[in-house]
């Protein structure tokens, strides 16, 4: 049977009433076409074709071109008004939309739409055919294409359809966007691997967890086929109490081999709230994290919501890296010194911890089907979530293999647990092979702790603090003096206070010792005016600043001055009152244009958030004369600027033109309010810029925001 004559009915009764209800409406003016010369000529040519294909003297490829060939010119042949398609698709058919992309996305009208459906319908014949097919039917089929069969159909399209790469992108975009998925994120199309990594990672995650729905626009194809085309392209896999029997699916026979694909696939293991996940299957939910971890390419494993104590214990043994601690035997001889350090009781703990390691894994023994000794899986980077640090605090000296720690606590970190903290930091440095180099600390009550936690980990190259104001105001501060042996090596800084303008101690000192600083992002802290007459002179390689939350408006000099002395690449002022007390808004705004432009190596700058309105007009200015800033992004979102205020800013634009296309944020912003000027001035904005908006209710908002205050 040839391609066509799966794909198009010849007359079975059945197959027509299942198509009576999309054809009749099309069926007078389908008619009238057929009777156009165009059309006439065209059927004859598909007549000749068949007739050859009847006798085998010419191939499926050729009478599929005389085919859509035939079609094309009924569809073009049609008026205006049969084109017509809705823009947004019913509720219902949101997760058709899901697995079958554009096809399902609006109601279709043309008769090439129809014919692709047609087309869809059968797609074991399109995979056999896929090489057969001509390049411009490919490409006017692929948008139509369930992305379960255009992963299968993809190589065999790319040779012929090379040229148009960006094609499924958009598939997998559309896909994307039903997963109620920010608009924001689709403006820009990223490349292409990440639009379908994203997209398939995200169906599996679907499939695992209802099958049976995922399963519905795709009768013909069984789960486990589903999840073995997508479980390649995870790299995040999320374990959570809504999937209890996931792992169950996953340690089954039937979809071991999927795990196994996870295995080479799987870089970040999240487990969520683990210790209720243990309750509805202990020995699956281990044997999955034995799998990824052991005999996978797990490398990060992000542990929320009060992880079980065991299961901590297991996960950091794979924290000790390539060179491991062992306890020493009875008699040996040890480093004294080090001993001297450590004390006898890390030698204890380590010895704890081996036999915890022993007895989990024997939980995993009995399943494992790998002959002999497993390997032992080697984490690098742990996200951890605890009710109190001194869960981990104990288990951290032995981890010499980890580069990246994030540790945040539920409850407040107090005195007492800071200095558990740091004394098993102090441990772990130093071990001659420590790796950890990444150190992020959340919730804590310590003001001195920057200082603290420099003073004890000076290897570091990336430390991020969430400080929030001690509830006992009569707590002792860090009374110890701030001394550094070297400079430090940190190259990224991230300091953040729940408080605003919040006195961190140390700060600028710490400025001082840190000259390979490159990344800055300070929020809430009280030291602007200092901070910025220190970054130029003590902070020369600085290339990424952003300051959050922190009242700039006497600082203007000293925001020049910077701009003036520095070899920044982005910058942000997100929500810094900028304008707050400026009575000559023009005269700074020219100044800082002028310094900005001035600024040959900056690309990005954000101003968000300062209440810019109508003095928005002044920063087109960026773009004026001969020598006219570099910049590629510009964020100008939550600024009050309204639509009037916004067509004058782009009439400007339009005159001026930067010289690279700019990236613009214009979301959060009242431009509801006059919908035509909206219109006007994002079209003088598009041919010059990619603009980012949203359809931002201003009016309610602002009355939610009213009525709380």
């Amino acid at each position: 049977m040839v391609f066509e004559e799966k794909v198009i009915s010849n007359g079975d009764p059945q197959e027509e009433e299942e198509e009576e209800e999309l054809v009749d409406p099309l069926e007078t003016i389908r008619q009238k076409c057929e009777q156009t010369e165009h059309c006439v000529h065209a059927r004859e040519k598909l007549e000749i074709c068949e007739t050859r294909v009847g006798s085998r003297s010419a191939t499926t490829e050729d009478c599929t071109e005389e085919l859509f060939d035939f079609l094309h010119a009924r569809d073009h042949c049609m008026p205006p008004s049969v084109h017509s398609v809705t823009s947004k698709p019913p509720f219902h058919a949101q997760h058709q939309m899901f697995v079958f992309g554009r096809m399902a996305s609006s109601d279709t009208s043309t008769l090439v739409q129809l014919c692709m459906q047609k087309v869809a319908r059968h797609m074991d014949v399109l995979e056999e055919r896929a090489r057969d097919l001509p390049a411009s039917l490919l490409k006017d089929l692929m948008p139509h294409l369930n992305m379960f069969y255009l992963d299968r159909i993809e190589q065999a399209a790319h040779l012929k359809v090379n040229d148009t790469p960006a094609l499924p992108v958009e598939v997998y975009g559309d896909i994307l966007r039903t997963n109620r998925t920010p608009n924001s994120l689709f403006q820009f199309m990223p490349p292409e691997a990440d639009w379908k990594q994203k997209c398939m990672e995200s169906f599996f995650h679907t499939v695992l967890l209802r099958p049976t729905l995922a399963q519905d626009p795709l009768p013909k194809v069984s789960a486990y086929a589903l999840l073995s085309v997508s479980a390649q392209y995870v790299r995040v896999l999320s374990l959570q109490t809504t999937a209890r029997d996931v792992c169950a699916r996953l340690a089954s026979e039937e979809l071991r081999p999927v795990l196994h694909v996870l295995e080479k696939s799987v870089r970040c293991v999240r487990l969520l709230d683990a210790r209720t996940l243990l309750k509805h299957g202990r020995t699956d939910v281990l044997f999955v994290l034995h799998r990824l971890i052991d005999h996978g390419a797990v490398t990060e494993v992000v542990l929320k919501r009060a992880p079980d104590r065991a299961i901590l214990s297991w996960i950091t043994a794979r924290c000790r890296g390539r060179h491991r601690i062992r306890s020493a035997p009875a008699g040996s001889c040890r480093d004294e010194a080090l001993w001297a350090r450590e004390g006898p009781a890390a030698a204890k703990r380590s010895r704890l911890c081996l036999l915890a390691d022993e007895e989990m894994g024997s939980e995993f023994s009995p399943s494992c089907s790998v002959p002999g000794r497993c390997p032992e899986g080697q984490v690098q980077c742990l996200d951890v979530e605890v009710h109190t640090l001194s869960t981990v605090s104990y288990l951290l000296p032995d981890c010499t293999g980890l580069h990246s720690c994030h540790l945040y606590c539920s409850q407040p970190l107090w005195e007492n647990e800071v200095a558990d903290l740091l004394e098993s930091l102090r441990k772990l440095f130093l071990r001659p092979h420590c790796c950890l180099r990444d150190l992020s600390i959340g919730n804590v009550c310590e003001r001195g702790l920057l200082a603290r936690v420099l003073n004890t980990c000076p290897a570091l190259y990336s430390l991020s603090l969430e400080i929030n104001p001690p509830q006992d105001t009569s707590c002792s501060a860090w009374n110890h003096s701030l001394q550094f042996s070297t400079k430090l090596s940190l190259e990224k800084l991230s300091l953040k206070s729940s408080e605003s303008q919040m006195m961190v101690e140390s700060f600028p000192t710490v400025l001082q010792h840190v000259p390979m600083l490159s990344t800055l992002h300070v929020t809430g802290v009280r030291h602007a005016r200092v901070l910025l007459q220190m970054l130029p002179e003590f902070n020369p390689l600085l290339k990424c600043l952003t300051l959050e939350d922190m009242s700039l408006a006497d600082c203007h000099q000293e925001i020049i001055h910077l701009l003036e002395n520095s070899s920044l690449q982005e910058l942000s002022l997100k929500d810094c009152r900028l304008l707050e007390k400026c009575a000559e808004k023009k005269a700074f705004l020219a100044l800082l244009v002028a310094a900005v432009k001035g600024l040959s190596s900056l690309r990005a700058l954000s101003l968000c958030q300062n209440r810019l309105a109508t003095s928005v007009i002044e920063i087109a200015d960026l773009f004026l004369g001969e020598c006219t800033s570099k910049i590629t992004k510009l964020d100008l979102s939550s600024n009050f600027i309204l639509p009037a205020d916004l067509l004058a800013f782009s009439r400007r634009m339009d005159v001026y033109r930067p010289a690279q296309r700019l990236t613009l944020d214009l979301r959060f912003n009242p431009l509801d309010r006059d919908p035509e000027l909206k219109g006007q001035a994002l079209g003088k904005l598009l041919p010059c810029c990619n603009v980012l908006t949203d359809g931002w209710d201003s009016r309610s908002t602002m009355a939610d925001h009213v009525s709380v205050m």
